[in-house]
């Protein structure tokens, strides 16, 4: 179950479009990836777990492979056990691949260009989350999408709101980290430690606040996205009630059809009464034919 206060990354917008691309990727690994000090290598899983072992083995091939080619009769095999053990060796002593490189070099790269939920406190990340929920209810409307809002402006300020947002916060969480010195009877450090508190909670109320904003825009989208549901109801309704009009206008025709089938089904009836008679009659004809009692 995801966790809907844990946020998720945030990168710097001024990044270019191709390291920004990477460094998503890299910070939102597979979740299908084995870890890896359980992941497979290339060699058979008993010379992986045990390669002590197997570099005996090859030691020991290698000398009975030497001796054997004294022997002329057993050169071929010889030379085959030898070429298995070189490829044995080479395998062993090549270095293994981490696929996990490549990302920890990128996130390591670009440190100061991205915020995670690990570089937040318990409030921080809350806030965090609560910013991209906000974020999340804007960009999804029909009416941002559409284009009904300005979509160019949503597209150039969120990204921005969002990650001057993190930042503050990845900032803040790093000075509430600090440890608190003790004061004792010290007065003015006692001064100081209030007045850094006080600094702390009026940073902490800053960066609410910009959050605040950014819910209340996305509550007036909200808004707008019901007004335009609304609209599209009515406008929906509107043609079809055009569609009922062209039908009704339809009516006069649709009378003299109805008279039309009406004579029909009253002569399809006079027809049935005829044939039924016609049957009968043949019926009492049959009876007074020869040899029929």
């Amino acid at each position: 179950m995801n966790d809907v206060s844990r946020p998720h990354p945030v990168i710097d917008p001024d990044l270019p479009e191709k390291a920004r691309t990477q460094l998503e990727t890299a910070l939102h690994p597979p979740q299908d990836t084995p870890p890896a000090e359980h992941r497979r290598t290339l060699l058979p899983q008993p010379i992986a777990d045990h390669p002590v072992a197997t570099v005996v083995i090859i030691l020991l091939v290698l000398l009975v492979g030497m001796r054997l080619l004294a022997r002329v009769f057993v050169f071929v095999a010889a030379a085959v056990l030898l070429i298995g053990a070189g490829i044995l060796l080479i395998a062993l002593l090549a270095p293994r691949r981490d696929p996990q490189r490549a990302a920890r070099q990128l996130r390591d790269r670009y440190r100061d260009h991205y915020v995670t939920a690990d570089d937040l406190d318990e409030e921080a990340a809350a806030l965090l989350a609560r910013a991209q929920r906000a974020v999340a209810t804007i960009t999804s409307a029909h009416v941002v999408r559409d284009d009904i809002l300005d979509v160019a402006l949503n597209t150039a300020v969120l990204p921005r709101q969002l990650w001057e947002t993190a930042r503050a916060l990845r900032s803040l969480t790093e000075l509430r980290s600090r440890p608190t010195p003790s004061h004792g009877d010290d007065t003015t450090i006692a001064m100081l430690l209030d007045d850094r508190k006080r600094a702390l909670q009026a940073i902490h109320q800053s960066v609410a606040d910009r959050v605040a904003a950014l819910e209340d825009y996305a509550t007036r989208v909200s808004e707008a996205e019901q007004a335009w549901q609304r609209v599209a109801t009515l406008r929906r309704l509107i043609a079809e009630q055009e569609e009922l009009r062209d039908l009704l206008a339809a009516t006069a025709a649709d009378e003299v059809a109805v008279r039309e089938l009406a004579e029909l089904t009253e002569r399809a009836r006079a027809a049935e009464a005829h044939l039924q008679n016609a049957a009968h009659q043949a019926a009492q004809a049959a009876l007074r034919l020869p040899g029929v009692d």
